[in-house]
């Protein structure tokens, strides 16, 4: 007959569980970023005389973003997202323009 797995075992197995599971959504994340951020690079370098107005906004966005990396919050990851979508906003309206 087999026995059943103590408490305490199953509890750290569901943590190490959780540890891969965000070690992988982080692993997702930062590729997704990384990826938006290739982007923003290519619509930069493919940037003309025409856009220069959107060039300097785009590098004040960039410029007052304001984080602390050493702690690790969330904000300031959302900081980076929300300013790279906004980025990457203003550059997607070039595509639009003659």
């Amino acid at each position: 007959m087999k026995r059943p797995a103590s408490p305490i075992k199953s509890a750290l197995e569901e943590v190490d569980a959780l540890r891969r599971l965000f070690k992988t959504t982080l692993d997702r994340y930062a590729a997704a970023v990384e990826t938006d951020l290739e982007q923003l690079e290519a619509r930069l370098g493919a940037a003309g005389e025409a856009q220069t107005r959107d060039l300097r906004d785009i590098t004040g966005l960039l410029r007052m973003l304001d984080v602390n990396p050493q702690k690790g919050r969330r904000r300031d990851l959302k900081k980076i997202e929300k300013t790279l979508e906004d980025a990457l906003d203003i550059a997607q309206r070039w595509e639009n323009q003659p």
